[in-house]
């Protein structure tokens, strides 16, 4: 399946689902935005030392030792009995120290006092020293932490689609021609080829090989859950067994198949697919031999089975299926279909035993049948599966062949019917944050209007939601059963297949029937996912003569392009927000950290006694100082002399 990594829209777009703003860039452009992200907390870590060490200054060391330092440093006499050679060492060292981490160090280094003598003063500075280096190493973790937590804001491979001239749902023409019949045939067996190629890597738990990539889609899988003992959805006497094996997905949100808009997470959906094997002579017309049909040989009969089923576009409201009962076929024959119905609730149109027990008037609601046959397939065990029914023994010729009696062959097995059947009843329905409508069958109709009686849209959100259901009509039709087996035959539909060799079958699963319905159910979930990722714009493949665009009308193409969300191995997306936020936060903090420029610009007379202490610990400051205390000695010893 081709990646659509160029059809990514790059830069600031809206998530609706986390109600935030996105920023997506190629993985280049992210990694040097989140590098210049970490460069700059970690020059606002140490540019913020600053405002911390000021804080630090006029906070920690009480007002008289700063009038004692001061009146020290310019000779008077005070009556204050604080010591300032006891203060001065850390005065200078928060004075002076650009980087936490080397003022922690020096602070740190208070703890171990020079000389031997220990004495109270002592352990109060070793008390200083300590609350100050810790906090000055703090400091210094904690913008190291956020330096490395910038990466946070990655929100990971996520990205939405731009709009693309072939944006859309395309669907292949059919007509008389036989080359566009033959296309479309094409072009729905591949849509189940994916979907298959897909559940077979991503679904189910399976571990990826890493050849397919599970992680395209905006959802992995669609989780469902089975119900084994479901009551049968036709009359009472159509069924083989006394319970039917039902399927049913949760909740599901458009978002989490991809779509990006304002209603997206508002608006739900319900699939429920409910099958029992029925039986199959309720359908039994006749089976011709050599005596009606020259051309069969005499081991050879076809067998007519008549499907009724009220449709008008089916001849006589019914059709035919033959099957052909080869003994020495080699696999397994599959069919199926599904019957769309108008109006099933008319008892008179739908006659039995193709009518559920429980019809509904919505969407088209009609039986979904699949047809096995294999009777040429040998089985080495007795099977009750409901499918295949194998309990009939192959009755062997006298004699021998290549040495081998007949006589004493393994016992072996064959299906005991001609034909077994399931048939299934797949419903539909849709759900807004307020209310569910009435499940319908899978061609859905439902617009905005049906959800008004207990739900108000303002005009925006109603052609919103009016669109959004239009584009799930489409999709949701395409989930049948019959379209995850599609044209495909036993070999390559039936799970059972992957244990059948040269007409052999090896093994077989105690519930078989449901193995296979279980698979076919998620085929038709990953068809969901993949055909909303596919409108992103149009397969290379298809030639734009033979195909449909069913959103070429505007509102859909205006709504829907451009807002399909998956992942591109090629992108990153990052919190917008987390990015604005580091970059103002950081621009404050380095712009605060200048407030020194501005300090020294107030008056003297205006400072107060701390900010004076402050501007005369600095280093230049404490050089200039000893340099007038050296000059004026001299000058009193020139005196002297």
């Amino acid at each position: 399946m081709a990646r659509l990594s160029s059809a990514v829209t790059v830069g600031v777009w809206t998530d609706h689902s986390h109600h935030g703003k996105t920023l997506t860039l190629s993985n280049r452009d992210a990694v040097a935005l989140l590098a210049f992200l970490a460069t700059l907390v970690s020059i606002v870590g140490v540019r913020s030392w600053r405002i911390t060490r000021f804080i630090l200054f006029m906070v920690c060391f009480p007002k008289s030792a700063r009038q004692a330092n001061r009146s020290d440093q310019t000779g008077n006499k005070t009556n204050d009995n604080a010591d300032p050679t006891q203060i001065l060492p850390y005065q200078v060292i928060l004075r002076n120290s650009e980087t936490p981490n080397g003022a922690a160090l020096s602070l740190l280094t208070g703890i171990f006092p020079k000389g031997s003598s220990i004495t109270r003063t002592t352990n109060q500075h070793r008390v200083k020293s300590t609350i100050l280096g810790a906090v000055a190493l703090s400091h210094g973790i904690i913008f190291i932490a956020l330096s490395i937590l910038t990466s946070q804001i990655v929100l990971g491979r996520t990205v939405v689609s731009k709009v693309t001239s072939t944006c859309g749902h395309w669907i292949v023409k059919v007509d008389e021609n036989r080359d566009s019949t033959l296309t479309h045939n094409e072009w729905r067996l591949n849509s189940t080829l994916d979907a298959d190629n897909y559940v077979q890597n991503c679904y189910f738990g399976s571990q990826s090989t890493g050849i397919f990539d599970c992680e395209m889609l905006a959802s992995q899988s669609i989780p469902f859950t089975v119900f084994h003992d479901a009551d049968c959805p036709f009359q009472s006497h159509v069924c083989r067994t006394n319970s039917a094996f039902a399927m049913e997905t949760q909740n599901i949100s458009l978002a989490q198949l991809g779509l990006n808009t304002k209603v997206a997470s508002q608006l739900y959906f319900r699939r429920r697919s409910t099958c029992a094997p029925i039986r199959e002579k309720l359908f039994y017309v006749k089976t011709h031999t050599s005596k009606d049909l020259p051309w069969l040989t005499d081991n050879e009969n076809i067998t007519i089975y008549q499907f009724d089923t009220g449709s008008t576009s089916s001849p006589n409201g019914s059709f035919s299926y033959a099957v052909r009962n080869d003994r020495f076929g080699t696999s397994y024959e599959i069919a199926a279909y599904r019957i769309p119905i108008f109006d099933p609730t008319n008892v008179t149109k739908q006659p039995s035993p193709l009518r559920f027990f429980d019809p509904l008037f919505y969407g088209f609601h009609g039986p979904s049948l699949i047809l096995l046959s294999g009777r040429g397939v040998i089985f080495y065990e007795q099977s009750d599966d409901p499918l295949w029914s194998v309990h009939t023994k192959v009755k062997y010729a006298n004699g021998s062949l290549a040495g081998v009696d007949f006589n004493e062959a393994r016992p072996a097995y064959q299906m005991d019917s001609n034909l077994n059947i399931i048939g299934c009843d797949e419903r539909f329905q849709l759900c807004s944050a307020n209310e569910c409508l009435p499940w319908s069958g899978l061609y859905s109709s439902f617009t905005a209007k049906h959800f008004n009686e207990h739900t108000t849209y303002d005009n925006e959100t109603f052609l919103n939601v009016d669109i959004s259901l239009e584009m799930l009509a489409y999709l949701i039709s395409e989930t049948a059963i019959p379209d995850s087996i599609a044209t495909r035959d036993g070999s390559s539909a039936l799970r059972a297949s992957r244990t059948l060799q040269a007409g052999v079958q090896l093994h077989l699963e105690p519930e078989q029937w449901k193995t296979e319905l279980t698979y076919w159910f998620g085929v038709a979930m990953a068809r969901l996912q993949l055909d909303m990722y596919k409108t992103i714009e149009r397969h290379e493949g298809l030639n734009r003569s033979s195909v449909l665009n069913l959103w070429s009308r505007g509102p859909l193409r205006d709504k829907l392009c451009g807002k399909i969300k998956f992942r591109s191995p090629n992108h990153t997306s990052l919190s917008f927000a987390g990015v604005i936020v580091v970059v103002v936060v950081s621009s404050v903090l380095i712009a605060l950290s200048f407030f020194e420029v501005f300090v020294d610009l107030i008056p003297a007379k205006w400072r107060g006694n701390r900010v004076l202490v402050w501007a005369s610990s600095e280093n230049l400051a404490l050089l200039e100082g000893k340099q007038t205390v050296e000059s004026e000695a001299l000058a009193r010893g020139e005196t002297k002399a």
